[in-house]
């Protein structure tokens, strides 16, 4: 269920870029890094869901650092 949306999202993001390169390239300079950072982010987000086989939960992975930093009873 989840996959076929994730790749329907990376295809938008290929048209965005195609339909959208002469407009961020006019923008300012901060605008368009902004513009290109949001989007690898994201797709940098899809390739972390899709291509793994164990999902890695971060919140997890804090908890357990946090734990052994905080005083317990």
């Amino acid at each position: 269920m989840i996959k076929p949306l994730l790749y329907t999202y990376l295809a938008m993001v290929v048209v965005v870029l195609v339909m959208d390169f002469r407009h961020l390239k006019q923008a300012a300079p901060i605008n368009r890094w902004l513009s290109y950072g949001i989007i690898g982010i994201a797709t940098g987000i899809w390739f972390y869901v899709t291509t793994l086989n164990k999902t890695v939960f971060i919140t997890v992975w804090m908890s357990h650092v946090i734990q052994r930093l905080l005083p317990l009873p």
